[in-house]
């Protein structure tokens, strides 16, 4: 066997990831009051760079210049702030953690997006379902799910609700907590001979229950209160119907910065005798200022273009309601936009929009496809669960509708799911199995 060695040229595509493809993929992390607030950090840093701010952020103190000099200029680590920790990210988060399912999800939001700084929720219930399009039921449903969250408190529609929600444990002094709850102006007019009738206890036991009462937190929602002062409700986009019935979309120019290049200072400074040093700065800090307002510019063009094929897309939706919610992959959004998927992904991950159905995160309006007959698009996982829902409200309490059965009858509709798939479902809505239903059911006949 002959061995000999051959140098060859061949070529290969890679991407490099440099500093400013890293700053250009984090600024699309950011919604625009982060966009804002990075911007001004960068302004304090670049003498080249004029930022003016939204008017959300107006009359709120800048942002404190770091101690640097010419070597140690660096516009990428401005991006590392963190910016997760406001009020709404916090509680945001909270729904994706405690709800799955995209329907719950998107209500979820809708009442995150609703609560005041101190945590409580101002609407009533109704007037979010009307929003929605939805069963009062549901809401309350999905509010009980959201009341789980931390602190203890976030969500309530009152003071003896608030409370209520960090009474933990079914002891006899949880049952005195919760009895004083019921009873706050009882304690307001000092009725304490009254309250201990009611509580049938002791001096000393009503002493400790009211030091209790006193520890809870009537408002919750300040624990979350990291200084920044971002205001709850506001979207980074708008959708809306023109004059003319077509569907728009607009940034939020009240959340989003004004960036400029003060080209005339920097040719001033160039005019001025320099060190190499220093003239290595200002070149460094002049491109990194153009550069930066490109870029911000391309960010808004591209979040401008992903909710507008959203919209374009989920049109139903937002002139209908939630049951009109069509499967959407981000694929099929990235290849309309002409973007990588991933790019999609980042967009929807930080924006708000603000629609007629209410106000919620780009991410909402992307669910799984179940398989179906009568559509090339498939079903949404969402509506399916509706379904489910439906059959088993109507189911007769006598003969409970096993996953089997509905699975069946949904086939006969032509939508193709498997039976597991079915069981997950219901599983996710805190619905019991057709035996547990039915024995729910002969307790009530016996009720």
């Amino acid at each position: 066997m002959h061995l000999s060695m051959q140098a060859q040229i061949t070529q290969r595509q890679s991407v490099v990831f440099t500093p400013q493809l890293q700053q250009a993929i984090k600024l699309l992390l950011l919604n625009n009051l982060e966009l804002a607030k990075y911007a001004d950090s960068a302004a304090e840093e670049n003498p080249f760079l004029e930022v003016e701010r939204p008017k959300a952020l107006r009359g709120l103190p800048s942002i404190p210049r770091k101690s640097s000099s010419a070597n140690d200029f660096d516009p990428v680590s401005l991006l590392q702030d963190s910016s997760d920790h406001t009020f709404r990210a916090h509680v945001f988060n909270q729904v994706d953690e405690l709800i799955t399912g995209p329907k719950e999800r998107a209500i979820g939001y809708a009442l995150a997006a609703d609560l005041e700084p101190t945590g409580w929720l101002p609407s009533p219930l109704s007037c979010i379902a009307e929003t929605l399009k939805v069963e009062i039921e549901v809401v309350e449903g999905v509010l009980a799910q959201v009341q789980k969250a931390e602190p203890a408190g976030l969500f309530a529609r009152n003071l003896s609700e608030c409370l209520k929600l960090q009474v933990t444990g079914e002891g006899p002094e949880e049952t005195r907590l919760l009895i004083l709850i019921d009873n706050l102006k009882i304690i307001q007019r000092g009725g304490f001979p009254e309250l201990r009738r009611k509580l049938q206890c002791s001096k000393d036991e009503l002493t400790v229950a009211l030091r209790q009462i006193r520890s809870l937190n009537p408002k919750p929602g300040l624990q979350l209160d990291d200084g920044s002062a971002e205001p709850i409700r506001e979207p980074d986009l708008r959708a809306f119907k023109s004059e003319s019935g077509e569907w728009r979309v607009e940034l939020n120019k009240a959340t989003l910065p004004s960036i400029r290049v003060d080209e005339e200072m920097s040719r001033e400074v160039r005019k001025v005798t320099m060190q190499d040093a220093d003239k290595e700065f200002v070149q460094g800090a002049l491109g990194s200022a153009r550069w930066l307002a490109r870029a911000i510019a391309q960010r808004n063009e591209t979040n401008i273009k992903v909710a507008a094929e959203i919209v374009r897309y989920q049109k139903a939706f937002l002139e209908e309601g939630m049951h009109q919610m069509r499967p959407l992959k981000l694929k099929l959004i990235a290849d309309n936009v002409g973007v990588h998927e991933s790019t999609i992904s980042r967009v929807t991950s930080s924006m708000m929009m603000q629609t007629p159905q209410g106000c919620f995160p780009l991410k909402i309006f992307f669910s799984t496809a179940i398989e179906s007959d009568d559509s090339e698009e498939g079903a949404s996982a969402m509506m399916i669960r509706e379904k489910i829902r439906k059959m088993i409200n109507d189911e007769l309490p006598k003969q409970p509708l096993s996953d089997d059965a509905i699975t069946s009858q949904l086939n006969s509709q032509g939508l193709r799911i498997a039976r597991r798939t079915v069981a997950k479902y219901r599983k996710l809505d805190s619905i019991p199995s057709s035996s547990q239903r039915r024995r729910g059911y002969q307790l009530l006949a016996f009720a």
